[in-house]
């Protein structure tokens, strides 16, 4: 039986102990569904380890315990709040309005993660699947993304989650620069991937782009 698997059954038996059903788990852990307790619970999906504290600590049991290692995640006296979570698996078609964001699922975030930002109700969390800063921000991180940003507001080099009209990669991580004195924006990559480069929008193409947030926090992975 592989990790997910193992994983996956304590988080089962832990859950039968106390008497929830997987829509009551769903419900306290912040899964918009059942289905993505059954798919944790079978060991065919991945599971962040913030999710997993917020697991352990619906089911009253360490995340060690959920492990079975002597690895120590500590899941008491850490003040969090809980976040708007677009997974990557979803991010690349998922139309991010107002609306459609309120309707995702949460999870919660400990405060030092997000430092200042931390009772932020406009933080969404992503978790990033293409390469292209990845000098600054690896394949596979989370970023917090402060979604209700006025755009005049954004500085040059500031790193920005957009989406453009027509491009084929969905939405996309890049450090923006406005250049005033030829009436565009452009989008620049930070990436080993030399596939990446610049995207430049002109004035007169401004619609194409649509500006989510901006990146105010991500993890480092080592």
């Amino acid at each position: 039986m592989n990790k997910l698997k193992n994983i996956g059954e304590r988080i089962k038996q832990a859950r039968l102990k106390i008497g929830f059903s997987q829509e009551e788990l769903a419900s306290k852990v912040g899964f918009a569904s059942r289905s993505s307790v059954s798919k944790i619970e079978k060991g065919d999906q991945d599971i962040p380890r913030l999710k997993l504290i917020e697991i352990a600590k619906a089911l009253n049991i360490s995340a060690s315990q959920l492990l079975d290692t002597e690895e120590v995640i500590p899941t008491t006296n850490i003040d969090s709040h809980m976040h708007y979570f677009l997974d990557a698996s979803i991010s690349a078609g998922y139309p991010l309005t107002v609306d459609s964001v309120s309707n995702l699922p949460t999870v919660s975030i400990p405060d030092i993660f997000l430092g200042k930002y931390a009772k932020n109700k406009h933080i969404l969390i992503m978790r990033v699947n293409e390469d292209s800063m990845n000098k600054i921000i690896q394949n596979g991180s989370y970023i917090a993304v402060k979604t209700n940003i006025d755009v005049l507001s954004v500085s040059n080099g500031d790193i920005v989650v957009t989406n453009v009209e027509g491009a084929d990669n969905g939405y996309t991580i890049k450090h923006i620069y406005k250049d005033d004195t030829n009436n565009r924006v452009i989008l620049r990559p930070n990436s080993t991937n030399p596939i990446h480069t610049d995207i430049i929008i002109s004035s007169a193409e401004s619609q194409r782009l649509y500006i989510v947030g901006k990146v105010v926090a991500y993890n480092v992975l080592l």
